[in-house]
């Protein structure tokens, strides 16, 4: 079988307090521990300068082969939430991550791993693509259970892996999400947004 071994650059935030334990850093484990060797790089961010301060690290050259970035934090529709939810300035909305991005993720694909992230307009969605370089974003539309939603992505995390990045490769990587995972599929209002 033919791979196409991308990298996975995860940021995390906490997601039930500090007791909790809960992370999506054993989902890396397995794939780099798979027959597709996932390279990855795991961060926790509890801040909003964090986020930003390893979403620059990521453009560096050093990085590169790290084509997929997971933003595995709470969000609401265009709003991501990596630190304290209560305080307005520890958000950050998708202007200010597509200001952060612009013309830095060519054959990259950005994946948000947050509740409701992309229940935006598609006018909008498309605007980030063009101002990213972005090949596709993808993430769910509704609200989402965390261990199932990990399972689902790691399903796509293992696709990504088997096609190109490329508006054929990401729509076969659709498809076979559909076919593979369909209840969880629709329930999440899982969508991949391909640049055209």
């Amino acid at each position: 079988m033919l791979v196409y071994r991308k990298g996975v650059f995860c940021l995390e935030s906490e997601w039930f307090g500090l007791r909790s334990t809960v992370s999506v850093r054993p989902a890396l484990e397995l794939l780099r521990s798979s027959d597709y060797h996932v390279a990855y790089i795991h961060r926790d961010v509890a801040t909003r300068a964090e986020l930003e301060h390893y979403l620059r690290k990521w453009f560096q050259e050093r990085h590169t082969g790290f084509e997929i970035l997971w933003l595995a934090m709470h969000s609401r529709r265009g709003l991501l939430l990596p630190g304290d939810m209560r305080r307005p300035d520890e958000k950050m909305h998708i202007d200010r991550l597509e200001e952060i991005l612009a013309g830095k993720c060519k054959g990259k694909v950005i994946h948000f791993g947050g509740c409701r992230t992309i229940a935006m307009p598609p006018a909008r969605i498309r605007k980030f693509l063009r101002t990213s370089g972005a090949v596709a974003v993808s993430g769910f539309r509704e609200e989402v259970d965390w261990t199932e939603s990990t399972l689902f992505e790691t399903t796509l995390l293992l696709e990504l892996q088997k096609h190109p990045m490329t508006a054929s490769g990401l729509r076969s990587v659709r498809n076979a999400m559909r076919k593979s995972r369909p209840l969880e599929y629709a329930a999440s209002g899982f969508a991949i947004h391909i640049r055209s």
